[in-house]
């Protein structure tokens, strides 16, 4: 038991959550208000999620600070020009940031 403790005190340690913030947001087509599934929706290019059924996506444990998300959308669908996907973040915070489609 000893030497069980003494390893996992030895591995990473992982920061409480308040230390990160978190994107959310819904994917969605602009003509028709309904969720598309299957968008791809990064930041800082390692931090990353895809739509579920619904269009919502969560991107958990982005650091403080600006950030610019990436949106791939499915084939058949373009994002919108006037969407803008950057901001900023503070430690503990949950941003949301839909995302508009157009449907080609």
């Amino acid at each position: 038991a000893v030497s069980v403790a003494v390893l996992a005190a030895c591995g990473p340690q992982v920061p409480p959550a308040q230390n990160y913030g978190v994107i959310t947001g819904r994917a969605y087509d602009a003509a028709t208000g309904q969720g598309v599934p299957g968008v791809a929706v990064s930041t800082f290019t390692i931090y990353n999620a895809v739509t579920g059924s619904d269009g919502t996506y969560r991107i958990n444990n982005i650091p403080a600070g600006s950030y610019t998300i990436q949106v791939t959308p499915p084939q058949g669908y373009a994002v919108t020009s006037s969407a803008g996907f950057s901001g900023s973040i503070a430690l503990g915070q949950t941003i949301t940031v839909d995302i508009p489609l157009q449907k080609q």
